[in-house]
């Protein structure tokens, strides 16, 4: 059909999802997931997400540099609109005083502005806040920690810088490795699979499934960012 030997839709839900019905036209498709927020149910990674967070990672630290001088307060706004997979990673790998992801129902004054207090008392005087864009407004959070406690905070909105830049190894090396299955599931008469990661190994798919599998937050890491978030980094 159209002269089109077969489409290889690298992307996610959505686009399976047109990729499903092209496959219903006739015409062989093969997923490869690729979302920076890393919620595609049907693979344990897709590619971009370590990009995105090592973007973030090298934004936040820089942050941290002009927010070390006495009680400074960052608030990062990160991508995550419907799932908190980049925040709770970048949070953890930066040592964020508290994390804000949408699977979590916030709290303002247990969430942030006690974790800022408790963070006080063990004898820092910089606190970093991670939020995801669908957990709640980066400036409303700024603003309740400044009428609870009286820090000026800083607000920091990410943006679509996250989406650019250099791919870092790990993606690189996946991809190559995706795309070579996709590859060999055309020539394998595999079409109309999604490739996935499972367990660490690389399989195919059907589309159908694929589209009907969900991801869930690791929650437990949050007793990761809780023990390390108080006293994450030394004091200059």
């Amino acid at each position: 059909m159209l002269g089109i030997d077969g489409i290889v839709a690298i992307g996610g839900d959505g686009t399976f999802r047109g990729a499903l019905e092209l496959s219903r036209m006739g015409i062989p498709v093969v997923g490869v997931p690729a979302t920076i927020d890393n919620d595609i149910g049907c693979t344990n990674y897709s590619i971009g997400f370590d990009t995105a967070c090592n973007t973030a990672i090298d934004c936040i630290d820089k942050l941290r540099d002009t927010m070390q001088s006495h009680e400074r307060c960052s608030v990062i706004e990160v991508m995550g609109r419907d799932a908190g997979f980049l925040a709770l990673y970048v949070g953890i790998a930066v040592g964020a005083t508290a994390v804000l992801v949408p699977e979590k129902k916030l709290n303002i004054e247990e969430d942030v502005i006690e974790k800022i207090r408790d963070s006080r008392i063990a004898g820092n005087t910089h606190f970093m806040i991670v939020v995801a864009e669908g957990a709640g407004k980066a400036y409303d959070i700024a603003a309740a920690i400044r009428d609870e406690i009286g820090i000026d905070p800083r607000v920091t909105v990410l943006g679509h810088i996250q989406r650019g830049g250099s791919p870092s190894a790990r993606d690189r090396e996946t991809a190559t490795r995706m795309g070579y299955y996709a590859v060999k599931a055309f020539a394998e008469e595999k079409e109309n699979t999604v490739i996935c990661i499972q367990n660490g190994t690389i399989t195919a798919i059907p589309i159908e499934d694929a589209l009907k599998m969900k991801r869930s937050l690791q929650m437990d890491r949050y007793e990761i960012l809780e023990t390390v978030g108080i006293k994450a980094f030394p004091e200059d």
